[in-house]
């Protein structure tokens, strides 16, 4: 299946990161963050998008990014890319520096803008690496502090969230960051990047699907999926993937195969690996399960109570 392009939604947030391969470093000394920081200052000036927040570990990276007309995917292409490539010639290594494709997450600014600010500040200090987060350099705490000035970083904005005039917000940014966060908002902020999910309302992912602006992929992960397709089916996983015959298990291998093959960007091998099939058998399964019930109101049906079941887990490919 052709790879579809990927949503772009200008003025839009989202909360980025990218880590080392196999959780390695990424960073081997001062030069490397300072490398990092001017490709940055370069991406924003070449792409025109804005970074309101960052923060460098020595393993991956967290930014907070606001796009523009370029999309997100070749801003993070280009950083990415031309850092590996300065670290590996610096350093004489070979291979591939960060750990596959970076994660982003779309944002729903007026619920998370400040939470993010907030969590992306403290990774050090939630890492145990220090105490205080104006004790970390290699973050933008210290420019919303107003201890340092960066230039390509925009601070005025995340700081409006937290008064109008810059001294006070200032404070009461001080004050929001040192005030603990709770265990429920550090599993939302962390549970979301384990499927890619958007942080909003029901709202702002429904505005998003409504869009006119471009071509949305919504992906669903497929074994979100096929987990609803089994709970709607009242069958156990492991009989789908399994090497059973029976007419139920067949039948729900079929909708699930077909079901997922309609999902934008996804492709049948990641459809064969999940139910342990090759490439061909699904391929052929696929066919069969469309010609025999394609006309079928009870598939229909099943197909809108699984949907239901998986509406607010469906995931925004970035």
């Amino acid at each position: 299946m052709a790879r579809v392009k990927r949503y772009h939604f200008p003025g839009s947030f989202y909360h980025v990161m990218a880590r080392g391969v196999n959780a390695h470093n990424i960073f081997f000394s001062e030069w490397d963050r300072y490398r990092l920081l001017f490709l940055m200052q370069e991406g924003v000036e070449r792409y025109g998008h804005q970074i309101h927040a960052f923060c460098f570990m020595n393993n991956h990276i967290h930014l907070l990014i606001q796009v523009g007309e370029i999309s997100l995917s070749k801003i993070m292409q280009n950083l990415t890319s031309r850092y590996a490539q300065s670290v590996n010639a610096r350093y004489s290594r070979v291979g591939h520096l960060f750990q596959g494709r970076f994660k982003a997450i779309l944002i729903e600014e007026g619920f998370y803008f400040k939470k993010l600010l907030r969590y992306i500040h403290m990774n050090p200090v939630r890492a145990n690496i220090i105490s205080d987060p104006g004790d970390h350099i290699w973050s933008s705490h210290g420019a919303y502090m107003n201890r340092k000035k960066i230039g390509w970083l925009v601070t005025d904005f995340g700081l409006s969230h937290f008064g109008k005039k810059r001294d006070e917000s200032v404070r009461n940014y001080s004050a929001y960051v040192a005030t603990q966060e709770s265990a429920e908002e550090l599993k939302e902020l962390r549970g979301s990047f384990k499927d890619g999910q958007f942080l909003g309302s029901n709202d702002f992912l429904d505005s998003i699907k409504k869009s006119e602006l471009a071509q949305i992929n919504i992906k669903l992960p497929l074994k979100v999926l096929l987990n609803a397709v089994c709970e709607t089916l009242e069958i156990q996983e492991e009989y789908v993937i399994s090497s059973s015959q029976s007419a139920k298990a067949s039948f729900a291998r079929g909708l699930f195969s077909w079901m997922a093959s309609r999902i934008q960007d996804t492709v049948i091998k990641e459809i064969a690996s999940l139910i342990n099939r090759d490439a061909s058998t699904v391929s052929g399964l696929i066919s069969r399960f469309y010609d025999k019930n394609k006309d079928l109101s009870t598939v229909q049906e099943l197909e809108k109570k699984i949907r239901e079941k998986t509406d607010h887990l469906t995931v925004l490919q970035l």
